[in-house]
């Protein structure tokens, strides 16, 4: 997996890219920690380049939900393969996503 902090939309957000699993954890809680939940609550992420994401990738979203959340936020997925969405539906994250 591959992050990078930019605009999306008319927002800062976050693009992922790749594979996401289980031997990301590091660059995912780099990423948490990067990112200004005090100021950007709402996290708008560009899953569009996205190929692949494991379960353990799928917890690893529901952290930065619970983050978004804790903040007073949300997230909000756009871009999404429909197998990624159907990954990420299976595990009931669209009751803490916004996809568009």
């Amino acid at each position: 997996m591959e992050y990078a902090f930019t605009t999306v939309g008319d927002r800062d957000g976050i693009l992922l890219s790749g594979r996401c699993t289980y031997e990301d954890g590091n660059r995912f809680h780099d990423m948490l920690r990067d990112w200004d939940f005090a100021a950007t609550p709402v996290v708008p992420i560009d899953l569009r380049f996205v190929t692949f994401i494991d379960s353990a990738a799928i917890g690893m979203m529901f952290i930065l939900a619970n983050r978004c959340r804790e903040a007073g936020g949300h997230i909000v997925a756009s871009g999404a393969a429909p197998h990624i969405v159907r990954a990420l539906r299976r595990a009931a994250l669209d009751r803490c996503i916004e996809f568009r």
